[in-house]
């Protein structure tokens, strides 16, 4: 297969695209002029999101002369992975199942298991491709594979999908576990330090979160039902169509939050709670902290007492404030007295590693935070980002790919022991 030549990248403005059921909205994307096997084609990739398999994901369209080819869906671990994946068809259309229906082209790129990479309900039982958010080469040779399906064979020269051989499981140690966790949270911290703190793509929106205590407590509430990264711009957006992001303001125009949070595109996958959220956390900041949200950290409480005051605020439960104050201390530099009171969420990534991993016997939320505490008892929060990222990058619901997992050498793979582990 030749290479592809992208001969004109071009970005798009926000679009809409009519299916026979509805009308979809892409935030942007791009147009292209590309050259594959000698033939020259146009096309363009539309970026967006919408509701499917369960929950609010980016979702990609590309198009090659005007009609349809590919759809992508953002995988369970677009968080790490920026990835989206996409389903593979065989001469026919019908899906591939099986390594020997995958068609001829595509041996340079992922192919993945659809069920591993996305584990919800009606998540398909067949192979896909995986490909980056941003790898405009690989979309269009997606697209242009798929147009030339009734002119393509099968080929059966893939390798098969083999399972890993696992040295025997450790017995379990929960120092080394911890320690491992740890280990590997220093690593994210360095990454980190190597340049600024970024919530989303937007280095403005990332700015207004440093920047304004108010944002960023906006942006913990919005924190649910959608992906992070869009709650995290959710103040910044906000802020562009109310013309301010004031506390006061906010407090006395319910109904101008709740039409910008509405207005197409919709700010949030949750049109009604969220606006009166937004309005009531206004409401709390003016009457107790003076219309100041920094004051909610200025007098530079202990972790315990800031997750109280966090909890206070509607849409703001244990997880939300445990996160919250972990972001607070470890990327923003917040100076919080004493960290030993900062506790691991309630997520559904961080449970399933602290069941796998033994840490926990039982998933309940009580007990979770013990068992860091006791680990951990200068900073217990410090297990939180370390055993999150593993959960969303290795230790995943089905299939977790234990062989590369930071935490191989020490975890005693208790695997079925989070088999009822359900959440987002």
């Amino acid at each position: 297969m030749d290479a592809v030549e992208l001969i004109t990248v071009k970005e798009l403005e926000p679009f809409n695209f009519r299916w026979p059921n509805g009308i979809e909205w892409f935030e942007g994307g791009w147009s292209f002029d590309a050259r594959i096997a000698g033939t020259r084609f146009s096309g363009r990739h539309g970026i967006g999101t919408r509701e499917v398999y369960g929950r609010e994901r980016v979702h990609t369209v590309t198009w090659i002369g005007g009609e349809v080819q590919v759809e992508g869906v953002e995988a369970d671990d677009y968080p790490s992975s920026q990835a989206l994946i996409s389903r593979l068809r065989r001469p026919g259309r019908a899906l591939a199942h099986t390594w020997d229906q995958v068609p001829a082209g595509y041996e340079g790129l992922e192919i993945v298991e659809h069920r591993r990479e996305i584990e919800a309900p009606y998540s398909p039982q067949c192979l896909a491709v995986k490909i980056g958010e941003g790898d405009c080469p690989s979309w269009v040779l997606h697209a242009w594979l798929r147009s030339q399906l009734p002119r393509m064979a099968a080929v059966s020269r893939l390798p098969g999908l083999k399972a890993p051989e696992l040295p025997p499981a450790p017995s379990l140690d929960a120092k080394a576990v911890a320690q491992a966790l740890l280990a590997h949270g220093a690593n994210l911290a360095a990454q980190l330090k190597n340049g600024d703190v970024t919530f989303t793509r937007d280095p403005a929106a990332n700015a207004l979160i440093r920047d304004d205590p108010f944002a960023f407590l906006l942006a913990v509430i919005s924190d649910m039902g959608i992906r992070a990264e869009r709650a995290w711009a959710l103040p910044y957006l906000l802020r562009k169509r109310l013309g301010h992001l004031s506390p006061a303001e906010v407090a006395a125009n319910p109904e101008a939050v709740r039409a910008a949070v509405q207005q197409e595109p919709k700010l949030h996958r949750f049109v009604n709670i969220v606006p009166a959220w937004l309005v009531e956390a206004a409401q709390i900041v003016l009457s107790r902290y003076d219309g100041d949200a920094a004051k909610l950290w200025s007098d530079i409480p202990t972790a315990i007492e800031l997750r109280r005051r966090l909890e206070a605020f509607p849409g703001i439960g244990q997880k939300k404030a445990a996160m919250a104050a972990e972001i607070l201390a470890r990327d923003l530099g917040i100076p919080l007295r004493d960290m030993s009171g900062g506790d691991v969420a309630y997520d559904v990534h961080v449970r399933r590693v602290f069941l796998r991993t033994g840490l926990a016997g039982r998933d309940d939320v009580n007990h979770m935070v013990a068992v860091a505490r006791a680990l951990n008892p200068d900073r217990p929060g410090a297990l939180d980002l370390p055993a999150w990222d593993i959960g969303r990058r290795w230790c995943r619901p089905v299939n977790p790919d234990c062989p590369t997992c930071p935490l191989n050498r020490v975890c005693p793979r208790l695997i079925d022991k989070a088999s009822s582990v359900r959440g987002v």
